[in-house]
């Protein structure tokens, strides 16, 4: 699949093409802002046609909207004696147009400027809205749309209002924008994206819920359309969860949990100690048994204090308890292509040692060719390469286990 790159300036106006590139490189995410980077020579039409407050538009050849648009927020020029000799190279670089919603914060009350604020309350409960999809419009609607304070406005919004989702009840308090819509995505399985339309030579806002291509976009080896996948199983860096309680010395009161199913399997036993002396329960050294550390504490109390102890030792446990996970990196093809066939919020298929896993596609970052040809396609699945990966112990045991079964056959 062919790329192409359109530049707009900062009213949003069309001033040209982009055709010659070193390097091109973005990635568009789900709900949060994507990042695009191109590298093209210095002191060439080509590094002078994108200024401040511009921005450039990716299209894909066959797909009528752009895969990712943004405003430019770095020039970057680099020289070397090696490569980027002569004038040299140009680094500019922007995020997409979600960014719009993390430069907008939820005032308490978005309708008052800052210095009234303080006659409001302190947080603002947002619940009127009938569903998820009307509540992010209003939010955007009121934070820099056509309602809201002139100082805040965006110019060439188009805000259009869609009635999908669940209904979403929530708080905010100086919270930013962006951060607080991810959550209620997340929550209510809709999806949003702020993206330039040509025609109007506005950004539209398009809420739409994620599609079900479980069936229709699969990855596989035997469909040639994987290059790469890695399956990973990690061993738990925690069995054994020891909880100090309140007391001093001989009278301190310790709970441990072990994670016997583990340190059978892995052969590991691994202890780590979690200090919780604000946990109000002492030993009695006559019985062995817990006792309230304050006398006055009710039996509610006592016992929702042990139950406190339980869950701190379930926690450390789960923070370190064995996990899983693994990463695909497939290719286009005539059959299957990114953008065209499958995009950000899809749920798709992975097939891999006779186990299929189906999740979300929550990034792709892809970089292009001189040519304007994609080299590199690298789909996120599920939470694959988040701070927070997702635990697929399960699903890639599996994967192993049927893997060494097919050796066995062999």
């Amino acid at each position: 699949m062919g790329y192409r790159v359109e530049v707009f300036d900062k009213n949003l106006r069309r001033v040209g093409e982009i055709d010659e590139w070193i390097s091109l490189d973005f990635t568009v995410r789900l709900v949060q802002a994507g990042i695009w980077q191109l590298l093209i020579k210095d002191g060439t039409p080509q590094s002078k046609i994108i200024e401040k407050g511009g921005g450039i538009a990716i299209y894909q050849d066959g797909v009528a909207k752009p895969i990712l648009s943004g405003q430019v927020d770095v020039f970057q020029k680099y020289w070397t004696t090696v490569q980027h000799t002569g004038p040299g190279s140009l680094y500019i670089g922007g995020k997409c147009h979600n960014q719009l919603a993390y430069r907008r914060l939820a005032f308490p009350d978005p309708l008052r400027p800052i210095t009234d604020q303080y006659k409001v309350p302190k947080v603002r409960h947002v619940h009127n809205a009938p569903t998820a999809g009307q509540l992010l419009f209003r939010e955007l609607d009121m934070a820099m749309g056509p309602s809201a304070l002139p100082d805040r406005r965006v110019a060439g919004l188009n805000l259009v209002d869609r009635a999908i989702g669940l209904h979403q009840n929530d708080v905010v308090r100086w919270d930013v924008l962006g951060s607080k819509f991810e959550e209620w995505c997340d929550r209510r399985a809709i999806a949003y994206r702020l993206i330039y339309n040509p025609t109007t030579q506005k950004v539209d806002l398009d809420i739409f819920q994620p599609r079900d291509r479980s069936k229709d976009v699969r990855f596989s080896t035997e469909l040639g359309n994987l290059r790469e996948y890695i399956w990973t199983l990690n061993a738990p860096r925690a069995t054994r969860a020891i909880v100090g309680c309140a007391g001093e010395g001989q009278n301190r009161y310790y709970y441990q949990k072990v994670d016997s199913a583990s340190e059978a399997e892995w052969g590991i036993s691994h202890e780590v100690f979690v200090d919780r002396r604000d946990i109000q329960v002492r030993i009695n050294r006559g019985t062995g048994e817990p006792v309230k550390a304050d006398e006055e504490m009710t039996d509610a109390e006592f016992k929702a204090a042990l139950e406190a102890a339980k869950e701190a030792a379930a926690e450390a446990l789960a923070e370190g308890e064995k996990d899983g996970n693994f990463q695909i990196y497939p290719i286009d093809t005539e059959d299957c292509a990114f953008g065209r066939d499958y995009f950000v919020g899809d749920i798709v298929t992975v097939a891999v040692d006779g186990t299929e896993y189906s999740d979300v596609v929550r990034e792709v970052v892809v970089s292009v060719d001189d040519g304007g040809k994609a080299t590199d396609i690298k789909p996120k699945i599920g939470q694959q390469g988040s701070g927070e990966p997702l635990n697929l112990y399960r699903t890639v045991f599996d994967m192993q286990r049927k893997l060494r079964k097919l050796e066995a056959r062999m």
